[in-house]
């Protein structure tokens, strides 16, 4: 009788265990789609915004300096977007979520909201109606993509784990 229970739970355990390793593989695949097309659009945005710097000489600079802060901080989400979803599943289910990079994440959102700010005086500042209808389009894509971040970081944030709660007191 104890044995075929040693057995059971044995068995449970490694159908467990099997179901974490596939549900971390796809965890991995989905953190890599997320973080590629989060890096995808803000590259399309910097390279128009880098195309609209030269139209106007009057905020070309700031638009230029913006384009390449963008650059370097889509970097660094997608790399903390991806570091979030590869975390494994049993991982996750027993310490929570990977709060170092999420906070990372979070830096990356504030820094793009100061660039839709920069990106707002400049299309004030800018003297051509067809550069300040650019201009808002690339605040508006920026937007876009800052609140799929934040929504990547709230859909991380609240994940069930067993011992999350005291991580969390140490971090």
């Amino acid at each position: 009788m104890r044995t075929r229970n040693i057995f059971t739970l044995a068995a449970l355990t490694a159908l467990l265990a099997a179901s974490f390793a596939s549900l971390a593989l796809a965890q991995s695949d989905k953190g890599k789609e997320i973080s590629e097309q989060h890096k995808s659009s803000v590259a399309n945005v910097v390279k128009d915004l880098t195309d609209l710097a030269g139209k106007n000489t009057n905020i070309g600079e700031d638009v230029r300096a913006v384009a390449k802060e963008q650059a370097t901080s889509s970097e660094r989400a997608a790399k903390a977007m991806q570091a979030v979803e590869t975390r494994g599943g049993f991982k996750t289910f027993l310490i929570g979520t990977d709060y170092k990079n999420i906070g990372a994440l979070r830096s990356e959102i504030v820094t793009t909201e100061n660039s839709i700010d920069r990106l707002a005086k400049a299309r004030d500042r800018a003297t051509d109606p067809a550069v300040k209808a650019d201009l808002d389009v690339q605040i508006k894509a920026l937007k876009e993509t800052n609140t799929k971040a934040l929504d990547f970081v709230k859909t991380n944030e609240s994940k069930f784990s067993l011992f999350g709660w005291f991580m969390r007191l140490f971090q």
